[in-house]
């Protein structure tokens, strides 16, 4: 039976790895495994401070990375924001660099649940309560961030020939951690930003910029090609993507595929959904325009398209202060560039 009661899931603190607290259930099993939890990660900082990270060993295993097409193809997302288009790393790439910089760990967690009496319109579902982070176990420098996840999911349904997005609560506990892992991923990529050093990334972004220049050997026919390909395993169109490009599909340039492919990647990686950027018939692209006219007035000659918002348009701020925190949240986990 379901309560409103918080059941925790963990015997550590959220916010210190460290802290053990008293196991709800007691026992002597309880206390060994939190003090074998404290004892492994004191043991990994040791190991940290008796083999520090070398910068020139960081900066070798970074380009080598970076020098992979699959990564490089992987490595940048964008997504429309505001009449612009947001651009930064992706959870691939900084995966891989958080690798390459050594002596750090970074993921998540889910700390606790409980029950919504409001959740999934109103019929009540469970909501975990999850940790995202990065911990540098040389510079004992951590980051993390807290957020809740609601165990629904959207699903279409038609109510007098229309069509009525309903969320309905969750019950598989696979479908439930998969959710969750997805609403993690792009926390736990900002919380390695801010524990990488600015360098590192800038210069992770110019090596897969001129492995995407240099590397691939494919002829741009072939790439437009293989883009359509993996654009219709979610759904999007030929005929989409040219109504997004504005043009047809061979007249695509290189600079365009290169930018369709930092689109895909945000689908891909769950950072937006495919109708916010290719919205369906359904749901019409939205496009700045003047207030409407009355009915009475004549009608003023249409201004030429731009690609700039209106002016009563403005950006939304990050959710903590941390680029791309401000995504939907409501998106399935689809993998890499590659598959």
């Amino acid at each position: 039976m379901n309560t409103n009661t918080t059941n925790e899931l963990s015997n550590q603190a959220p916010g210190n790895p460290f802290a053990v607290q008293a196991s709800a259930g007691g026992g002597a099993l309880a206390a060994m495994t939190s003090n074998a939890a404290v004892t492994s990660v004191l043991a990994s900082i040791w190991i940290a401070k008796q083999f520090p990270r070398d910068l020139v060993e960081v900066t070798a295993r970074m380009n080598q990375a970076c020098s992979r097409l699959t990564l490089a193809q992987s490595a940048t997302y964008a997504l429309p924001r505001g009449g612009t288009t947001v651009e930064g790393p992706s959870i691939r790439l900084a995966e891989a660099l958080i690798g390459a910089w050594g002596n750090a760990e970074a993921g998540w967690k889910e700390v606790a649940r409980h029950w919504d009496p409001k959740g999934a319109d109103g019929s009540g579902c469970n909501v975990s309560e999850c940790l995202a982070y990065c911990f540098d176990k040389e510079t004992n420098v951590r980051r993390e961030i807290a957020f809740s996840v609601p165990h629904t999911r959207d699903k279409n349904e038609y109510e007098d020939g229309k069509k009525v997005m309903k969320r309905v609560a969750l019950n598989s506990e696979r479908d439930i951690y998969e959710l969750c892992a997805n609403m993690a991923s792009r926390r736990i990529r900002a919380c390695i930003l801010q524990v990488l050093p600015g360098w590192l990334t800038e210069e992770a972004l110019n090596a897969t910029r001129k492995t995407l220049e240099n590397g691939d050997s494919r002829t741009l026919p072939d790439i437009i090609r293989s883009l359509e390909v993996k654009f219709r395993e979610y759904g999007v169109s030929r005929a989409m993507l040219e109504a997004n490009l504005g043009h047809k599909l061979k007249e695509t340039t290189k600079p365009e595929v290169v930018k369709l492919g930092k689109v895909f990647n945000s689908i891909a990686d769950g950072m937006v959904r495919v109708k916010d950027v290719f919205p369906d018939d359904d749901q019409p692209a939205r496009e700045p325009s003047l207030p409407k006219t009355p009915a009475s007035a004549p009608a003023p000659k249409a201004a030429p398209r731009t690609t700039q918002a209106p002016p009563s348009v403005t950006a939304p701020m990050p959710e903590d202060g941390i680029p791309g925190l401000d995504v939907p949240e409501d998106v399935p986990s689809f993998g890499s560039f590659e598959h």
